[in-house]
């Protein structure tokens, strides 16, 4: 997490206030040629300082006419200091509150514009993700991303060492010659290896881990943040033609921009293909959207399940770098049930199977007496419960067959009588 650094600390400011008040007040203790006059008149509550008015200096604080010039002077400078130091502190607060801005009024519910295939707005939906603070959102997204990126770095940066390189000769004998001694040419010395200072692949790489909770945060505060340039397209997974021209007509309808200008991310269900070099794989043909959209320069195509944390995984990347988020209103409505308030992405896997089991149990109510009931009357020992439920099974077997027989019947008969 990084630092937060500079600015005055309003401890500071106060410090320095109380240091003039007191000096303004202990003027007396330093007399000048009429240091016992008369206090000066009270000010009007709500007037505003004024220089002409006896005893209260420009700064607005007052002091005893017969101080000395020194301690007024001091007082005044203490003022003035506290005064700078205050809007200093205001301006760094101000910065802050614009830096975390982008959160969307701090994970606030926001209204996303719904349009067609055409551009035209049709409705609204509500995105109201599940976020971090104000306060800590773009520090603990920077941090996230940073050990994301670091984890993901390939390949690994490698420089030979001189024990990777093989010995060899001796370059010239111990004695005589002059030169240095020297056992080999595998030696930093010559150029041919580095020292242990630089990489060695993945033998310098550390292991740093992010809790998956707060990686699922952060996708979700960068998509809440981008809740101004984000567009949902009602119709989108139906598109069922591989047309280059008409997605770049569309992207244009939608985002305002000229397809190719902006980095684009379109989240669809159906949107998925894997590029291999000026090909794409053979599951890819089955897309006409990726297929469309895979030779548009700026433009990203994934699906809700891949903004998520599994290995290789980019979510969180492609989410930051878009300036532009379209998606299908189904891949809204799964991004909302991952990662909104009560999103299933904030539960462990054992919460979410009692969530789901108590509602099988709602939807298939049991009679416990009942049950009971039949379980008295099974076999206790394992082999006549085996041969139980092999007459069980024979027996609704035979009335299956019985029954078969008799539609079959009915529908034969059905047929002569018309």
């Amino acid at each position: 997490m990084p630092r937060r650094r500079g600015g005055p600390s309003l401890a500071a400011a106060a410090a320095l206030v109380g240091g003039g008040l007191c000096l303004a007040r202990l003027c007396p203790l330093f007399p000048g040629p009429s240091a016992f006059t008369a206090p000066p008149s009270k000010r009007a509550v709500g007037s505003l300082p004024s220089a002409a008015q006896p005893g209260v200096s420009p700064s607005g604080i007052s002091s005893p006419s017969g101080s000395s010039p020194l301690a007024a002077s001091l007082g005044r400078a203490a003022a003035v200091g506290a005064l700078v130091l205050a809007a200093s502190a205001a301006t760094r607060s101000s910065r802050v509150a614009r830096a975390v801005d982008w959160t969307g009024k701090s994970g606030s519910a926001q209204q996303v514009a719904v349009l067609d295939m055409d551009g035209k707005q049709i409705g609204e939906e509500t995105l109201h993700f599940k976020t971090f603070s104000a306060e800590t959102a773009n520090y603990v997204v920077h941090h996230v991303y940073r050990i994301w990126y670091y984890m993901n770095l390939k390949p690994w940066p490698w420089f030979a060492q001189r024990q990777d390189m093989k010995n060899g000769r001796k370059p010239w004998k111990q004695k005589g010659s002059g030169r240095a001694r020297h056992g080999s040419f595998a030696s930093p010395l010559f150029g041919k290896v580095k020292t242990n200072k630089y990489p060695h692949g993945l033998d310098n790489k550390r292991l740093l881990k992010i809790r998956p909770s707060e990686h699922m945060r952060a996708m979700s505060t960068v998509l809440q943040s981008k809740w101004k340039k984000m567009k949902v397209i009602d119709g989108l997974e139906d598109w069922n033609e591989a047309r280059m021209g008409k997605l770049l007509e569309c992207l244009e309808n939608w985002t305002g921009y000229v397809a190719g200008s902006r980095s684009v991310l379109l989240i669809t269900r159906n949107g998925y293909g894997e590029a291999l070099g000026s090909t794409c794989t053979f599951e890819s043909y089955d897309n006409p959207l990726f297929l469309s959209g895979r030779h548009i320069p700026h433009l990203t195509m994934r699906r809700p399940r891949d903004i998520d944390i599994f290995e290789g995984c980019d979510g969180l990347h492609e989410l930051l770098k878009a300036r532009h988020v379209i998606m299908s209103r189904e891949a809204f409505y799964d991004l909302a049930a991952k990662f909104g308030e009560k999103g299933w992405a904030w539960r462990s896997e054992r919460t979410i199977l009692v969530e789901n089991l108590q509602k099988i149990v709602k939807d298939f109510p049991m009679n416990r007496a009942e049950e009971l009931h039949f379980a008295r009357r099974m076999p206790i020992g394992v082999d006549a419960r085996i041969e139980w439920a092999r007459a069980r099974r024979s027996k609704m077997e035979d009335f299956s067959t019985k029954r078969t027989e008799e539609l079959a019947a009915e529908s034969v008969a059905a047929a002569k009588g018309e």
